[in-house]
């Protein structure tokens, strides 16, 4: 527990702790305001932006429920990713890359997931089709990339639970391009896509543990 405390607090310290309390309280405060200006602008109720989306729609309270635990996994993982990259950057800076990289990209599928872009998110500029496309094919590059990037390092990781996640997100994406959104076709292809994320945290989650308890010994 010591060398923990040591290790944590010297990280802490060179990371100027003060500083990044002061910025994560100025970035909370200016999303605050941004929502006060744009609701004000646009004449939207203050509660759509920050009350429960349940509330404001008036539906059940379990709507959406394995779209929200995804977006919790998501999120659960990017930080596990960013913080274990952080911890071991002057101790392991490749494994500490790897974290790093995996964390944002994590972030980033977690922010689509959440505000929905590859559905909604651009549409208001360009076509709704063109713009899935588009995002579609940019996760496919930024995947391709990802793993000629850091294939050595999975190769020494449980790789096929990696492997797993890529195969069921991509049979899910494969199963909404192909059929209609509906009834059992849209069970199936959110299940998959749920089975990819939980393989996804699972991976990153345990390479992260891996490389935290030998950074501490």
């Amino acid at each position: 527990m010591n060398t923990i405390d040591t290790k944590f607090n010297s990280m802490l310290k060179k990371n100027k702790f003060k500083t990044a309390i002061l910025i994560t309280y100025s970035l909370a405060s200016l999303l605050l305001i941004s929502v006060l200006i744009i609701g004000t602008k646009l004449s939207i109720p203050f509660e759509k932006f920050t009350g429960d989306p349940a509330l404001n729609s008036n539906s059940n309270p379990f709507v959406g429920v394995i779209s929200n635990l995804g977006v919790l996994l998501w999120c659960c993982t990017a930080s596990i990713c960013i913080f274990s990259g952080v911890f071991i950057l002057n101790i392991y800076k490749k494994h500490a890359a790897f974290l790093i990289f995996s964390g944002i990209f994590t972030a980033i599928l977690m922010f689509d997931d959440l505000f929905m872009f590859h559905d909604y998110g651009i549409y208001l500029i360009i076509p709704f089709d063109f713009a899935q496309n588009i995002v579609l094919i940019s996760y496919m590059i930024f995947s391709l990339f990802y793993i000629i990037r850091f294939y050595k390092t999975i190769l020494l990781e449980n790789y096929f639970i990696l492997g797993t996640a890529f195969f069921f997100l991509g049979l899910s994406i494969f199963i909404d391009m192909l059929f209609e959104s509906g009834g059992l076709e849209y069970f199936i292809e959110d299940g998959l896509k749920f089975l990819g994320i939980v393989s996804w945290m699972l991976f990153f989650n345990t390479t992260s543990y891996k490389y935290l308890k030998k950074s501490l010994n």
